[in-house]
């Protein structure tokens, strides 16, 4: 078990890394409040649209400063200006305070490159795989507690708008605790290109290292088309389910990498195996949801989250490993790149779901799953050549 041999300030992240998950939170809770305060599906998407097109400019422009700066500044700056989106998501009464609320949550994504280096500096690179999947698992199993408890408890006693208040008020308080950690209690990186002591700096070709990045590109833009802003309107328009049907099938997500800890490590493959076989799951948890029957969506999750679990750890591994030093100026264009996809993508993929079907949005996450999986070939190829050597080194 990794755990007993990873360094106290690894646990620590790894122990705090839970509040980032409960984060998510916001993402279900922000899309299931536009519908309840009676916003149209477009124009919430052309809301977020909007947001994302401010976080483009910002991610592309402050990508090369992510490498010179520490990581933990901008980690407490994305995660304060996220509680204070969270607030005002809690005081929200109108379409623009909805709009502003959405821009400051969404500066997450724009410290990204922060988490990456953050990981790549603290994390042991000979049990980094095995260390995303622990990370996962505290994350994914607190939302799953979380989720019961709002889903079964806290769901009897207050509803609709009210309900969500309470969340978002929640998510405040936690982040701000979260914010001032990097501050106080987790370990201090001084730069974002700084690596750990025992990294092996071995970067393949710069066309591989950049092949796997449009791989990790088309993946995100595949999961920004079927977000929830889609998921959330489907379950509760198309199915006629209640506001916390949303956390009822992210609680079936997180049940479902959570309960991983007790197969994955029994695998023993290599990362470049898991990659795969996470993508196949992925895509094939998007062509199950394009059967109309409530069931088999929730049935769906259930896929995804195995999928995602082999999936994304595997991904980190990888092009931890592949990747030069001045990751951080890579990570902000190709986030930054990202973003500015989503400028499109819920707008589209609302437009797509209103006059053609949902089913639509699904196939069209799928088909860009399976294109990604194509284009991450080559790193896939290096790494299974290479990555005993790597780590032997």
């Amino acid at each position: 078990m990794a755990w007993k041999v990873l360094p106290r300030d690894v646990k620590k992240y790894l122990i705090l890394s839970t509040i980032s998950g409960l984060s998510f939170t916001a993402i279900i809770a922000s899309s299931t409040l536009g519908n309840l305060l009676d916003f149209p599906i477009e124009k919430v998407g052309w809301l977020f649209s909007f947001s994302f097109a401010i976080q483009a400019l910002l991610t592309y422009f402050l990508g090369r400063r992510f490498e010179k700066v520490s990581p933990n500044l901008g980690l407490f700056w994305a995660r304060i200006l996220f509680s204070f989106g969270t607030l005002i998501y809690a005081l929200c009464t109108n379409v623009w305070l909805f709009a502003f609320a959405q821009i400051l949550v969404s500066f997450v994504d724009v410290f990204y490159p922060s988490v990456v280096m953050y990981e790549r500096a603290v994390f042991v690179p000979k049990y980094r795989e095995s260390t995303y999947s622990l990370m996962f698992f505290f994350t994914e199993s607190s939302k799953a507690v979380v989720y019961f408890v709002f889903v079964f408890i806290l769901s009897k006693y207050v509803s609709g708008v009210a309900f969500l208040r309470i969340v978002f008020l929640l998510l405040f308080v936690i982040n701000v605790f979260y914010a001032f950690s990097f501050i106080r209690i987790l370990p201090r990186v001084k730069r974002g290109s700084d690596l750990h002591q025992d990294h092996v700096y071995k970067p393949t070709s710069a066309k591989i290292f950049l092949r796997f990045m449009v791989h990790q590109y088309l993946a995100f833009t595949s999961f920004g088309f079927s977000s929830f802003l889609i998921l959330s309107y489907y379950l509760m328009d198309y199915f006629g389910l209640s506001s916390n049907s949303p956390f009822l099938f992210e609680m079936i997500f997180s049940t479902t990498v959570a309960t991983s800890i007790v197969w994955k490590a029994k695998l023993k493959l290599p990362a470049d195996v898991n990659l795969s076989v996470g993508l196949c799951l992925l895509g094939g948890s998007f062509l199950i949801m394009m059967y109309p029957n409530v069931y088999l969506f929730f049935a769906a999750h259930v896929v995804m989250g195995i999928g995602f679990i082999l999936w994304l750890p595997a991904k980190e591994t990888i092009k931890t490993t592949i990747s030069p030093r001045e990751l951080g100026r890579w990570e902000g264009f190709f986030q930054g790149l990202n973003i500015f996809t989503k400028v499109f993508s819920p707008i589209v993929s609302a437009i797509m779901a209103t006059h053609i079907g949902y089913k639509y949005v699904f196939m069209l996450s799928g088909v860009l799953l399976i294109c990604s999986w194509l284009v991450a070939i080559p790193a896939i190829k290096w790494y299974r050549q290479n990555h005993i050597a790597v780590t032997q080194s």
